[in-house]
This record gives structure tokens, C-alpha cells and sequence, in this order.
């Protein structure tokens, strides 16, 4: 980032939004529609926010967490993986008239997503005076959230943080939630077809995305399409970093590695460009296992601050 907005030594990375259940399927052979299809299904932690807190967490930098969960054992079992993922503060809000939410995905064969339901409306519920009142946030150096958060939510922490800001759009159904953050400098990950939804018109490649975005408001972005070179908006210069070709084992995690190799490297004072290899490096590694990363690689950890050797993988 030009301005060095995400810093270690301002105060810890706070994570804002989904910590939910996800239930994974994974067909065995092609997957096919409006039939059974053979597979295995594991669940385990999910939510954008929470599986970018963990994986930075893991990189030995200082993570809160503030979220909401129902009253009942997802909730409970949710809350005991944070903090044994050695993030704390933890603040989960405990929600009686709610359930924890649950994100269920099903891969083909491939590795490919084909379907997913996500019944998050827990998220619906957080209001900005809860996130006025957090003390993990009153003392957070740099904030993450994810478009799971309403509106309000967003726009609150945009007003409060700006460019100590960055958050995800998740998905297209939630990307427009995030038109109420660009105008406050605040770093925005992208896909190509959420930023088509938040453009309102189809853009040709993850560059043509971030210019988009830059008409809009943003200062800040990275956009991602696929196989393609990243795009990275930063004071108004879009540059684009490769990505390298890699065997696709499976998507899942993808796109939340990128983030937490990006958000490590910016706090370890990485400009923008340079963090984003590091987060691609991220990204790549989620790609070659199946499900998503448990940690960082050491590779990437190793790559975090500049004055280490190899520090651009």
C-alpha cells in the first residue's frame, strides 16, 4: 500500500464477519446434474473471515476475531477452534434467536466448484452499534471484514478505519454490499465476475476490472480471474502480476490464501504489488492439496518481510 495503511506494529489484525460450518461434497468421477452422484463430504470451520484469520494467524502475526454464532454445537465448536487456532481476542456473539450459519459447496471430480448454498442470514443481524462497541476493534491496528457483514456493517468500518480497511466481496450475490466502502480508501479483493456485479456490466479481464473499480471509487483493489495475472489497483496505477501455472487439485481456499499471504506481507510493510506475489504464492499452494489450507507454507511465511532472502517468490 502507498500509504503503509496495514502495519504489525499499529495494533493487531482484526477479522470481521463469517465463521460458519462448511459442509464440502466432492463427486468421484464428472459430476452430473439432477442425479446422485458418488463423492465424499467432510465438514469442517469455514467463513471468509474466518479462514483468512486463521491462515494469517498461523504466520505468527497478532489476530482478533469479532463475529456471531447461535446458540447451539456448531456455534460452540466454531468458537473453540479459533481460539485454538491462537487467535485472541475472540468475540463471537452468541445469538439465541439465530442458528450458525452453514456454507454447503459441491466440487466435481476436478476440483471445480459446480454448486453451492450458503444459509447465512446470522450475518444479517450485526448491526453497526455491536461493532461500535468492541473492544477487540477499539484497539485494532488494521481491520479485514467480509461482505457476509450488511451494508450498515460495512459502510460503519469503511467511516471508521479507511484505508486500515480491506474486505472481501465473497461472491456476486454480495459484491454490490461492497459500493459502500470504495469511496474510503479501503482495500478491496475482488473476483472478475463480482467485480462484473459491481460494475454492472461485463469487463473484459481482471485489468479492465480494477479500472472499473477505480471509476467507482476504489483507490485500493485486487482482482483475480482465474488463470489469468492478477490485477492491482493502487493509488490509480493498475499493474498486473502473473500467475503461474500449477496443477488445480482443488478451489477450495483459493481465494482466502490470496488474501492472508496479502495481508501478512502488507503488514509486514510490503508495498501492495509485492504482497499480492506473495499472496498468488498462497493461493497456488491451496490449489496443488485437497481443501483448504490449514497454514501458510513456510515458503510463503518466508516470503512475508522484504529484508529476507527470497522475499519475492
Amino acid at each position: 500500500m502507498t500509504d503503509h495503511a496495514f502495519d504489525a506494529g499499529a495494533g493487531p489484525l482484526v477479522f470481521v464477519g463469517g465463521c460458519h460450518r462448511d459442509v464440502v461434497a466432492r463427486t468421484l468421477d464428472a459430476f452430473e446434474p439432477a442425479t446422485s452422484c458418488p463423492g465424499v463430504i467432510a465438514e469442517r470451520p469455514g467463513g471468509v473471515a474466518r479462514n483468512v484469520a486463521v491462515l494469517v494467524a498461523s504466520a505468527g502475526l497478532p489476530v482478533g476475531f469479532v463475529g456471531r454464532v447461535g446458540d447451539d454445537p456448531a456455534g460452540r465448536a466454531l468458537a473453540d477452534a479459533l481460539a485454538a487456532a491462537g487467535i485472541g481476542p475472540v468475540e463471537l456473539r452468541v445469538d439465541a434467536d439465530a442458528r450458525t450459519g452453514t456454507y454447503v459447496a459441491v466440487h466435481g471430480a476436478d476440483g471445480e466448484l459446480v454448486a453451492g448454498v450458503s444459509d447465512l442470514s446470522i450475518y444479517d443481524r450485526v448491526t453497526p452499534a455491536e461493532l461500535d462497541a468492541s473492544p477487540a476493534l477499539a484497539a485494532a491496528g488494521t481491520v479485514f471484514a467480509d461482505a457476509n457483514l450488511p451494508v450498515a456493517a460495512l459502510a460503519g468500518l469503511a467511516a471508521r478505519f479507511g484505508p486500515r480497511l480491506a474486505v472481501d466481496a465473497i461472491s456476486r450475490a454480495k459484491a454490490p454490499r461492497l459500493a459502500a466502502v470504495l469511496g474510503a480508501g479501503a482495500l478491496v479483493f475482488v473476483n472478475l465476475p463480482s467485480a462484473e456485479t459491481l460494475a454492472g456490466r461485463p469487463l473484459a479481464d481482471p485489468a479492465a476490472a480494477a479500472a472499473a473499480l477505480a471509476g467507482l471509487g476504489a483507490r485500493r483493489a485486487v482482482v483475480t480471474g482465474g488463470a489469468r495475472p492478477v490485477a492491482v489497483l493502487d493509488g490509480g496505477t493498475v499493474t498486473l502480476r502473473p500467475v503461474p501455472a500449477c496443477p488445480v487439485v482443488d478451489v477450495t481456499g483459493a481465494g482466502d490464501a490470496l488474501s492472508a499471504g496479502t495481508l501478512a506481507a502488507l503488514a509486514h510493510g510490503r508495498p501492495l504489488a509485492d504482497a499480492v506475489d506473495v499472496g498468488i504464492a498462497a493461493a497456488r499452494a491451496a490449489l496443488a492439496g485437497a481443501g483448504a489450507l490449514a497454514r501458510l507454507p513456510a515458503d510463503v511465511v518466508a516470503a512475508l518481510a522484504p529484508s529476507l532472502e527470497g522475499a519475492r517468490p
